[in-house]
């Protein structure tokens, strides 16, 4: 009996023991007669897994596989039945049970061999494949979840160079600046961080960070794109001769490079003038700088971005418990949206898309019946609406109006999600915070029911 296999039968059936060929015969021999849910019964009281030696048993029978497969389904199986699927052919469905089964990987390889690519971005992102992920959101365009995964993958400049692109400047800032000077990026990652200074203004601090990697080596081709850089933050600054002594060096060396011949017309200039490539423009070291330096600094010293708005979210009671870092991460995860007097930040009786805290103005909750809207309440900065559709697929109950120009930071319900699933310890501090924040609402609604 060492090869018996116990199933355990009913109450009142007491126990039988059958050898697992005899088990396997006898679930085969339902399945042809159409039982299924029988068969998917006595597979699931099996105490021994028979599951991988019944795929094998029936690996050269396509009508067999497929009995097999909808049994392992109704026996809640979900990766053998997701494996028999795979060996069907069937990958989109293969695919969704790998996924209910947590088998995330082999979920990713399945929707990326129907091109299902997001999906199969998600689910390496949930296995925490990181550089897979973030070449699938790239080759969808799902640029936001791109950069989030090369940052996690730790490839600084990939991940920086998309924020950039997005327009999310602090975030791109704070990456770029940890790519090493080492690293074939550097210089590249050093002009999109010239470009955030320059857009932000700062461009003294963008024109030390060129000339810090230029150093003292000619324009050529290595250095053509930074003085290319260079020279147009000293344009933006109104340094109009050093710019065009620039732009004519880069035409000396290249007479088609990119569009400095246009330039050059553009400041008043003669593209023809000759001029010695193998030098910086006259007085370049010595320009005079608004900003202040502190003494000692080198000009390569990292440039500290500040969060707008983290200290306004941080004095937020729905945000009291929450630790720095999972407070940053939370920050990372939010936009700022800016709405119109009318304008809706939420319709009643549509699912919930994302929370909202308001940072500046008023907003309107409205309750709509039939042709009727009454103001029920009226939130102001600081107040938050919405976080039930974080959690709560369910429809809204009221609408949310602008009243006014406002100003609120809006986390949606999608990246919530991913925000979950991939930082599962601060996770659980969201989650409390919300259901204190629920438990207390209960309790004052429970409170004025009470009194009337």
């Amino acid at each position: 009996m060492a090869e018996g296999i116990q199933i355990t039968g009913r109450e009142g059936e007491g126990n039988t023991f059958l050898t697992t060929a005899q088990v396997i015969q006898g679930l085969i021999k339902m399945l042809n007669g159409g039982k299924v849910a029988e068969a998917a019964d006595i597979y699931s009281r099996c105490q021994e897994d028979i599951g991988y030696l019944l795929i094998n048993k029936v690996q050269t029978e396509p009508r067999l596989q497929k009995l097999v497969a909808n049994m392992f389904y109704r026996a809640r199986d979900f990766d053998k039945a997701a494996l028999c699927c795979e060996n069907l052919g069937e990958f989109d469905k293969s695919a969704q049970l790998y996924e209910q089964s947590d088998d995330y990987r082999s979920a990713a390889e399945m929707y990326a061999r129907v091109e299902n690519y997001e999906k199969a971005a998600e689910m390496f992102e949930r296995n925490q494949n990181y550089r897979q992920a973030a070449e699938l959101y790239l080759k969808v365009k799902n640029f936001s979840r791109s950069a989030a995964n090369y940052e996690k993958a730790v490839n600084y400049f990939l991940a920086g160079k998309l924020y950039h692109d997005l327009g999310k400047y602090r975030k791109s800032m704070e990456l770029l600046q940890k790519v090493q000077a080492q690293d074939d990026t550097f210089e590249e990652a050093t002009i999109l961080i010239g470009d955030i200074l320059g857009r932000n203004g700062y461009p003294d601090l963008a024109i030390k960070k060129l000339l810090n990697v230029i150093k003292s080596r000619p324009v050529g081709k290595e250095t053509a794109e930074l003085y290319y850089h260079l020279a147009g933050i000293h344009q933006m600054k109104g340094n109009t001769e050093v710019a065009k002594n620039i732009y004519q060096q880069l035409h000396t060396f290249d007479i088609g490079y990119k569009d400095v011949e246009e330039k050059i017309k553009e400041l008043g200039g003669q593209a023809a003038v000759p001029v010695k490539a193998a030098e910086l423009p006259a007085g370049d070291e010595d320009i005079e700088l608004d900003v202040e330096m502190p003494d000692g600094a080198e000009p390569a010293a990292a440039i500290v971005g500040v969060m707008d708005g983290f200290d306004f979210m941080q004095k937020i009671p729905l945000f009291a418990d929450m630790p720095l870092q999972a407070m940053k991460a939370f920050y990372n995860i939010s936009e700022e949206r800016k709405f119109q007097d009318g304008e809706l930040l939420i319709e009643q009786g549509r699912p919930g898309m994302a929370l909202y805290v308001i940072r500046s103005g008023q907003v309107s909750v409205q309750r709509v019946e039939g042709d009727k809207t009454t103001e029920v309440a009226v939130l102001k900065e600081g107040d938050h609406v919405g976080e039930m559709s974080l959690v709560d697929e369910s429809s809204t109950s009221a609408r949310v109006a602008a009243k006014g120009e406002v100003v609120a930071f809006e986390v949606s319900r999608d990246h919530f999600l991913r925000f979950l699933q991939a930082n599962d310890k601060f996770a659980v501090r969201v989650l409390r915070v919300f259901i204190r924040t629920l438990c207390e609402r209960l309790r004052d609604t429970t409170a004025k029911l009470a009194t009337q």
